[in-house]
């Protein structure tokens, strides 16, 4: 993997900022009430240790899966940690009783249009950064541990996929209550998010 330069990773932020202000305003028309998005890690990280970034081996997420397709075809994962998403679902759907290994219909529905709002969010500002269309399908949900998800577009993808687009953010106010966008292009895409950011370019 090519090391990124500052004004590579300025990119990269700016295009996540965008996205996080796009998010944060549709979600809090979604939950009836402000929320708090924090300015987002953004980084292209290899593909074997997005487990790392995302609470490490072991640990349990929910998972919204979405196939990407249009210019910049591959897969988008949505990964909310426990507290996270019990957090945002009892906001949506108060009074109701969650439990996280064994969603109601209602909950799943819930995280998986959440899923599709901050995908949408963010690959919008992709899109509209790098003039390419993109389009998203109907979004899956696994709740698992981070291997078991990530294994699913792993097996998809194979090694044809080097590195992904890795996008951290923190909800409301407190630390542990964060959210993670992973994208992982395929091959095509690979090449021109490379040429579209610059990445190599440089000596």
């Amino acid at each position: 993997m090519e090391k990124l330069d500052f004004s590579e990773q300025d990119l990269l932020t700016e295009v996540g900022s965008i996205g996080t202000g796009h998010a944060a305003t549709a979600m809090a028309e979604i939950l009836g009430q402000k929320i708090t998005i924090t300015v987002p890690q953004v980084k292209l990280v290899s593909f074997d240790r997005v487990a790392d970034y995302v609470g490490g081996p072991g640990s349990h997420i929910a998972c919204i899966f979405l196939e990407v397709l249009g210019d910049l075809p591959g897969t988008v994962l949505v990964m909310f940690n426990e507290s996270t998403a019990s957090r945002l679902l009892d906001s949506l759907i108060p009074g109701t009783q969650l439990d996280f290994f064994n969603l109601s219909d209602l909950h799943r529905s819930a995280l998986m249009e959440l899923g599709n709002i901050l995908s949408g969010a963010y690959l919008s500002a992709l899109a509209d950064f790098s003039q390419q269309r993109i389009f998203l399908s109907v979004p899956r949900l696994a709740v698992d541990m981070v291997e078991a998800t990530l294994s699913v577009p792993m097996a998809r993808l194979g090694i044809k996929t080097d590195y992904a687009l890795l996008i951290q953010a923190r909800f409301f106010e407190e630390s542990s209550n964060r959210g993670y966008i992973v994208f992982l292009p395929d091959p095509s895409a690979a090449s021109k998010i490379k040429a579209i950011f610059g990445v190599g370019s440089h000596g």
